[in-house]
């Protein structure tokens, strides 16, 4: 069975395109198409068009499920609440392989439940715990995808003696450090100290203070960006789910020191730790003693960076994506 990937619409309102560049790297590898249909459309036509077509499918498939011929697959991205949604409006006429992301413990009802109703047989998802737990709790057959980024968008910049500015924040911050960082600004110990835009409720905003492109030149104008697994921001939300995100590479592509902690995934692909730990104990000092010898940790950045050249693109997963769905039945 030939299998398309479905495109994705770049939206005004969106700041992440990471399912973006997963597809741009699919069609630079062979994928054909399949357009992302209605979507320059208001949200509620949208919704109003996708939940009409799906009653329609399931009640076909309860009702004349012979009539629904799926002659080929589709690969689709997602998280694990917007399954439904991103399959839209192929319910029925495609067999539906989903790559998914962010799908915490929150999402998993949902999930399972379009793995059912869309009868769903291989996923990847970019968690490995996740994508162990789906291989013991159901039939679909689940595979690991370590996230991957575009690359050639990020600036190796100037060595770190070099830089402008101490510290980036970038995403969701871990409070208990990020008042220790705040006290040293505050103190005058950190020239520059970079937060992101947070919501009320501690998310990401989409409101962002600069140009996408001048994010990724100021990413490499700081000396260290402050990296914490979201179980470590956001327990709430992502329990013991423990999984690289894409900010690691940013990191390592932009030539900045990582302080904080490294998920179990990140260090069991590159085979070594590239983050320096927090020391608890003395968490300013330890910070105050990094900036004062900044230079001694070009070694560890010249590293990540030449590791992150190695695995980070999205690119560098096509040849492990494409084998597993040829495994699977499917054909590019």
């Amino acid at each position: 069975m030939k299998i398309f990937v479905r495109l994705r619409k770049r939206r005004k309102e969106e700041f992440q395109f990471f399912m973006h560049d997963f597809i741009d790297a699919c069609v630079e590898h062979g994928f054909e198409t399949k357009p992302d249909v209605l979507p320059s459309y208001r949200w509620h036509l949208r919704a109003v068009c996708r939940d009409i077509l799906w009653l329609g499918y399931r009640l076909i498939g309860k009702l004349m499920p012979g009539i629904l011929r799926r002659k080929h697959a589709l690969l689709v991205t997602a998280n694990g609440n917007t399954i439904r949604d991103s399959v839209f409006p192929y319910y029925g006429c495609c067999e539906i392989v989903p790559m998914l992301w962010d799908v915490w413990p929150n999402s998993w009802g949902t999930m399972f439940e379009m793995f059912r109703e869309l009868g769903v047989k291989t996923v990847l998802v970019s968690s490995h715990q996740v994508a162990e737990m789906i291989n013991r709790e159901t039939q679909v057959k689940a595979f690991w995808i370590p996230e991957g980024i575009k690359a050639k968008l990020y600036h190796r910049g100037l060595p770190l003696a070099q830089r402008e500015y101490d510290v980036y924040e970038m995403g969701r911050r871990y409070e208990k450090y990020h008042m220790v960082l705040q006290d040293m600004k505050n103190e005058g110990a950190i020239n520059q100290l970079l937060t992101s835009n947070l919501t009320n409720d501690g998310t990401l905003s989409s409101a962002m203070s600069v140009s996408i492109d001048d994010f990724y030149d100021n990413i490499s104008r700081y000396k260290v960006m402050i990296c914490f697994p979201q179980c470590d921001t956001n327990p709430r939300r992502a329990g013991d789910i423990e999984t690289l995100t894409q900010r690691y590479w940013e990191a390592m592509l932009s030539g900045c020191l990582m302080v904080g902690r490294a998920p179990k995934e990140l260090v069991d692909l590159i085979g070594y730790n590239p983050v320096v730990d927090v020391d608890w104990s003395d968490a300013a000092g330890q910070m105050k003693s990094i900036l004062g010898h900044i230079a001694d940790y070009q070694p560890l950045v010249d590293r990540n960076l030449q590791v992150a050249n190695e695995y980070a693109d999205w690119s560098k997963r096509m040849p492990l994506i494409i084998k597993i769905l040829e495994g699977a039945g499917y054909k590019v």
